[in-house]
């Protein structure tokens, strides 16, 4: 077998195809490629296929031998029709691009020769050009840039407690083990599923997030499990690539599992179970290959208890569980992580701002009921109102998580703190604990003093009195 380059002409002579090409250990050896593979006669009828072709293209392989390779021109998209033509003119080519199934790929065509120069057939080649994983509208994540101010791969700092789940997790996907994350609301679910799953890394397969929130029980079946091309639910003739199928190879990562319907959990279970399913419009039973992650903020066993989670689903995704600690009990990550922060909004910003000591101080010692999300709020509320050094004065935490963390602090009081405070020391806590948080419903201190009936001077020397 012999791979010519780009100065075969169309005049070159055309020669016997060799007797392994009909052998069936050719065909396995098709198989057994990570890439998608297609072996063609030198008239362009397709002859062979391999599995991972039917994927990228999102074509079924009865649809595809012994037809010509331009005829699937108009379904799978025009690079099919540049590989036709290349083969045509029997010439070697490369192509990128993104094909009707949605795929980014490279692709590159071929000419196969015998020992005598005759040319006998070609080789076709698709890749996943970007191993990019399919995201929902809404999708939610922590994006740092680079010096340049280009987005770059979010950063996502690991402290020691981190590595140790990673590491956990890393060695239960590779046995093949679904992994249930768990943690409350911005604990970095999503960044850690990310990471572990080695999205974006050299030669890492699929990584296929989805957002449960944003399927409904009608768009379920299409979504994750595609829609068959031809058939009478296709409507856009080409059919659609689900969930599933594009996390072959890969990781899928079903994030807030939680929010599917009962019944779309049943059709989890069916597909968990068998790891076969087909599409919308298709009697053809389908196998993916891959490995399975999912996270929730919820606690599954009450879930269970009231009946809108299957119990039998449970087991089948929380086969290695890995609790995500909050922010609050990862005071050095805090630190860290804000710094990545500041340095996004200083890209973007001038004059750039910097962090007084105390506001500092203020951000060590916040609880983060909202993890991530509330110290990224933190500080772009800072920024907004600062100027160059944001001070104590323009640490504001969002007012639903003051009204949540505050019955919280005042439970950890024990008896013995309580009887070390004196009545005004807990009069001015709450008194301050009102006016910050009257400060964040009305977006200022003069709002804020108005809304409450106080003088702009007497709030000012009221929160700053503990400063």
């Amino acid at each position: 077998m012999k791979f010519y380059a780009n100065d075969i002409t169309a005049s070159a002579p055309r020669g016997l195809r060799p007797g392994f090409i009909d052998d069936p250990q050719f065909r396995s050896l098709l198989e057994a490629l990570p890439d998608g593979v297609a072996f063609l006669e030198i008239d362009g009828t397709i002859k062979l296929v391999n599995s991972k072709l039917e994927l990228i293209l999102n074509l079924a392989r009865a649809d595809l031998v012994g037809t010509e390779l331009a005829k699937h021109a108009k379904t799978a998209g025009p690079i099919v029709q540049k590989l036709a033509v290349a083969l045509h003119q029997l010439k070697r080519t490369e192509i990128s691009g993104v094909l009707n199934s949605q795929r980014n790929v490279f692709a590159s065509l071929s000419i196969l020769r015998n020992p005598e120069g005759g040319a006998y057939g070609a080789l076709i080649t698709m890749r996943e050009s970007s191993r990019q994983y399919r995201t929902s509208e809404g999708l939610e994540r922590f994006r740092f840039e680079a010096e340049t101010g280009e987005l770059a791969r979010p950063s996502y700092h690991m402290t020691p407690r981190l590595q140790s789940l990673a590491r956990k997790a890393e060695v239960a996907l590779e046995r093949g083990s679904a992994i249930l994350l768990t943690g409350e609301t911005g604990t970095g679910k999503t960044e850690f599923a990310t990471r572990v799953g080695g999205s974006g890394e050299a030669g890492a397969g699929p990584f296929v997030h989805v957002n449960c929130g944003l399927l409904s029980d009608e768009q379920f079946d299409a979504e994750m499990f595609g829609i068959e091309p031809g058939s009478p639910l296709d409507k856009s003739t080409r059919g659609k690539l689900g969930f599933i199928e594009a996390a072959d190879g890969g990781i899928l990562f079903l994030d807030q599992i939680t929010d599917l319907s009962v019944t779309a959990q049943m059709k989890l279970v069916s597909f968990l179970e068998t790891q076969t399913f087909s599409r919308l419009g298709s009697m053809q039973r389908r196998r993916a290959r891959l490995r399975f992650i999912s996270s929730t903020n919820l606690d599954l066993q009450k879930c269970i208890v009231n009946g809108s989670f299957r119990q039998d689903l449970f087991y089948r995704i929380a086969v290695v569980t890995i609790p995500l600690p909050p922010l609050r009990e990862q005071p050095d990550l805090v630190r860290v992580v804000a710094d990545q922060m500041l340095h996004r909004i200083n890209l973007g910003r001038k004059p750039q701002i910097r962090l007084s000591p105390e506001f500092t101080d203020l951000l060590l010692a916040h609880a983060y009921p909202g993890n991530l999300r509330e110290l990224s709020n933190i500080l772009e509320h800072a920024a907004a109102s600062a100027e160059e050094i944001a001070l104590a004065e323009h640490f504001i935490a969002p007012a639903s998580a003051s009204a949540v963390v505050e019955p919280e602090r005042l439970e950890r009081l024990d008896s013995a703190a309580l009887a070390r405070a004196s009545l005004k020391d807990l009069v001015q806590e709450f008194e301050t604990w009102i006016l910050e948080k009257s400060i964040a419903e009305n977006g200022s201190k003069r709002s804020a003093a108005k809304a409450l009936g106080i003088d702009i001077a007497t709030l000012v020397r009221k929160t700053k009195r503990n400063q």
